[in-house]
């Protein structure tokens, strides 16, 4: 496995086609429940992190903590996760967005829905479905540094990391439906089934359509 200190400036630590794949099983799971996607970044960042860490042998994990993406410079374009306390950034678990590092890399597979993201937040903004995918070292400095499309920041909180997680592990429905992702994913170019059934507790099934949505470039 080529790490980030070995790959080309230009290559992605993950290649869009796999970035792809990992969010489309993750998000048709959670919609297969009918989950509130855009308060699932938590979810989606550890069980992704999991998927890379079983088929590409990663050395991913997910963050949680406050964070800014600048998504666009017209009016208020600037996608914000977290609170102001005292005039110093934080995050707690009412406020807060979470991310995959990995070898220097911040991965967010929630970047395709952040126009979900905006809409939940009351800010309706039309927006490319793209991949986010980032050197650590490209970060700006503070929120107030965003100037490009695609510019971020963000503020790890390891305690809420550690929370989270802890509350995670704790409840089985969430580790099931994680393990459901890692055991329908395929790596590709392995093919993968369009379609599952999950098997309910009481032996009810539920059919998952694999999502079609199309990332078309990168943030």
């Amino acid at each position: 496995m080529k790490t980030s200190t070995s790959r080309s400036p230009h290559r992605p630590l993950l290649p869009l086609a796999d970035y792809q794949r990992i969010f489309r099983v993750i998000h048709s799971v959670l919609d297969s429940v009918d989950a509130n996607i855009p308060a699932a970044s938590f979810f989606f960042s550890v069980t992704a992190a999991q998927i890379l860490k079983k088929f590409y042998k990663m050395n991913a994990f997910p963050v949680a903590g406050a964070a800014f993406y600048l998504v666009s410079k017209e009016g208020d374009g600037a996608l914000s996760f977290g609170v102001i306390d005292e005039g110093k950034v934080d995050s707690n678990r009412d406020a807060f967005h979470c991310w995959v590092q990995c070898d220097g890399v911040v991965i967010d597979f929630m970047a395709p829905v952040f126009q979900e993201l905006l809409a939940a937040a009351g800010h309706p903004m039309t927006l490319p479905r793209q991949m986010f995918q980032k050197d650590m070292a490209r970060m700006c400095a503070s929120a107030e540094a965003l100037q490009l499309q695609g510019d971020f920041n963000l503020v790890p909180n390891l305690a809420l990391t550690r929370d989270l997680l802890q509350q995670f592990m704790n409840k089985a429905a969430l580790s099931n439906l994680s393990q459901v992702c890692l055991d329908w994913y395929r790596k590709p170019p392995k093919e993968l089934d369009t379609d599952l059934v999950m098997q309910g507790a009481e032996g009810a099934g539920t059919s998952i359509k694999l999502s079609r949505l199309q990332i078309t470039g990168a943030w």
